[in-house]
């Protein structure tokens, strides 16, 4: 009864030590539940590009909405890998698209309390897609 007890004992112990130990990862996760990786707008109209990114499933979208009837009116972002995505500004009424914006740059316009200034910096540095 004494060796039943202590190999159970050692058996907790040695099952609790394999299944206790850290589980590290080293690969890149892909885009899941997504189609952004194949998506191609080349040689699309402006509109045509802008819906079939909205019709699209990105790992992050994020989008604001200003209160104005002039200037910059929204802004959003879809990014694949979270790294980089377009961007889609509403602009006195005009969409604009740009495309490879990295997301700090999202994170930097929508934290602005200035936006538009920050907008047309931005615009100048980016190119335009259409």
């Amino acid at each position: 009864m004494r060796i039943i007890k202590l190999l159970f004992v050692l058996s907790f112990f040695y099952l609790n030590i394999t299944f206790a130990q850290e589980v590290e990862h080293n690969y890149l996760v892909g885009p899941q539940v997504t189609n952004c990786d194949s998506l191609d707008i080349t040689g699309l109209s402006l509109h045509e590009s802008i819906e079939k990114i909205r019709a699209s499933k990105f790992r992050f979208d994020q989008s604001f909405k200003l209160t104005r009837k002039q200037g910059l009116q929204s802004g959003e972002y879809y990014s694949c890998d979270n790294e980089r995505g377009y961007l889609v500004i509403t602009f006195d009424g005009i969409e604009s698209l740009y495309v490879n914006i990295e997301k700090d740059t999202w994170n930097d316009l929508i934290s602005s309390s200035d936006p538009e200034g920050l907008y047309f910096k931005m615009k100048k540095k980016h190119e335009y897609e259409h």
